[in-house]
């Protein structure tokens, strides 16, 4: 052999540094330890949270929530593996051993920048909402204030406030909220408050025993409670709303609403993108008329929006929409969301001037639901007959609009679609009180 040829041999060796066996699994595994601790800090609360609220902004229900939130973990464990793979390899192609260790000690600094987020959770957690709040009292019952997750000076403030009880509704199947419900179980029984958890997973379950829980904490209760999740939104807002739900208005009082994160509207529904059924059309400021909502449009905008009072137009007559009508009572019940049912049938056009007073005097926001609205312009085609009437008496076209009536696409199909999505609507919740209006 040449001397050209042994010496880049001995050169093609030392790019290697192939390590013992025992030494690489070692370095590999705290590679990946320390990578997947940042990464995944990333991914969890920054990546997770901004995709679950574009799903909800999108309408999407809870099957798609919790599949894009299965999907996002094994990408990014096969995401972490493959730059962990990539980190050590060029680690192994540095030659001076003492740049390989400073090289492998340096990535403890993103594993415990992770390290220290997680055990100090409202740093991560907490400023991410502002730290809003928003109190109801109830008549003769408890105080009820609601906000993000607290951290042990928080706890301090809220105590001196006049808290006795904590109720967090934050999940220990979520990873990122696990180690922060043990700590803030340990800073509550330190400060003496009661500490009661009320588990919620308002993208994976129907939350019926959590919701069962708060009911009967604002009915039974006494003194002043804090109710609070991770930022102080989604699931503070149902539980909010449920307590607000228990007693009339009159009796109730609700204190500095605004500081709390706004559940989704549908003034935010992106480039006033349609619902499976149509369009939604905007009466007047917070009063909207939208076409019956699919599971996932029902959960986004109106069990977990901000629909206000919803009136449901459907016909009677109609096998499916009395099925539609069935299953979101029993959803609207369990979430506490005020509604009136109208039966209103293609005959009945005369008495849409009566239904719209009635409509009109309900303060806003009113969500007014009709079988389906329009692909198009409303004064030109619609798909219901309801429709054209309620959009004549509430003053939303001329009177003397006669818009084409365009039948919906009916075939098999289609309403095959549709009866699955009442059927997995009805299975989700045990029904309540069978009244037609809820308070």
């Amino acid at each position: 052999m040449s001397n050209d040829g042994l010496l880049n041999s001995k050169s093609a060796t030392a790019r290697i540094n192939r390590p013992r066996m025992i030494a690489f699994l070692a370095t590999f595994a705290f590679a990946w330890l320390m990578i997947g601790l940042f990464t995944g800090t990333i991914v969890l609360v920054v990546l997770v949270r901004w995709l679950l609220n574009l799903l909800q902004l999108w309408g999407m229900g809870q099957t798609a929530q919790n599949r894009t939130l299965m999907s996002v973990i094994v990408l990014f464990i096969i995401g972490s593996f493959m730059l962990t793979r990539y980190v050590v390899r060029r680690l192994y192609r540095i030659e001076s051993p003492r740049r390989r260790r400073i090289t492998v000690a340096s990535l403890l600094i993103p594993g415990v920048l992770s390290l220290w987020a997680w055990s100090n959770p409202t740093r991560v957690l907490a400023s991410m909402a502002g730290g809003q709040r928003s109190s109801v009292t109830l008549a003769g019952g408890p105080e009820f204030v609601f906000g993000a997750y607290p951290d042990a000076d928080q706890l301090l403030k809220l105590k001196q406030q006049g808290v006795a009880t904590i109720v967090s509704l934050q999940h220990p199947a979520v990873l990122v909220e696990l180690q922060g419900i043990r700590q803030e179980r340990e800073n509550a029984k330190r400060l003496g408050l009661k500490f009661v958890q009320v588990p919620m997973l308002p993208w994976v379950s129907d939350n019926t025993d959590a919701l069962a829980t708060i009911r009967q904490l604002a009915l039974t209760g006494h003194g002043k409670y804090y109710v609070h999740c991770g930022l102080g939104r989604d699931r503070v807002n149902i539980a909010k709303r449920v307590i607000e739900s228990l007693q009339t208005p009159a009796h109730a009082t609700v204190v500095a609403s605004s500081g709390l994160i706004q559940a989704t509207g549908f003034d935010s529904r992106e480039s006033g993108k349609p619902f499976q059924r149509g369009k939604l059309i905007k009466i007047a400021s917070d009063v909207w008329m939208i076409p019956f909502p699919n599971a996932q449009e029902l959960y986004g905008y109106i069990l977990q929006g901000r629909p206000g009072h919803v009136f449901l137009l459907l016909d009677p007559r109609d096998t499916l929409q009395q099925r539609w009508r069935a299953a979101a009572e029993k959803q609207m019940r369990a979430y506490a969301v005020p509604f009136t049912v109208v039966p209103f049938s293609p005959s009945d056009t005369a008495r849409a001037q009566e239904v719209a007073a009635t409509i009109q005097r309900e303060k806003p926001p009113v969500t007014i639901i009709v079988p389906a609205t329009t692909w198009g312009d409303p004064t030109k085609n619609v798909t219901a007959h309801v429709t054209a009437a309620m959009l004549k008496a509430l003053g939303a076209i001329p009177a003397t609009a006669e818009p084409k009536f365009t039948l919906p696409d009916t075939s098999e199909h289609e309403r095959t679609l549709e009866m699955l999505d009442a059927a997995r609507l009805n299975q989700r919740h045990t029904p309540a009180a069978s009244a037609s209006k809820r308070p």
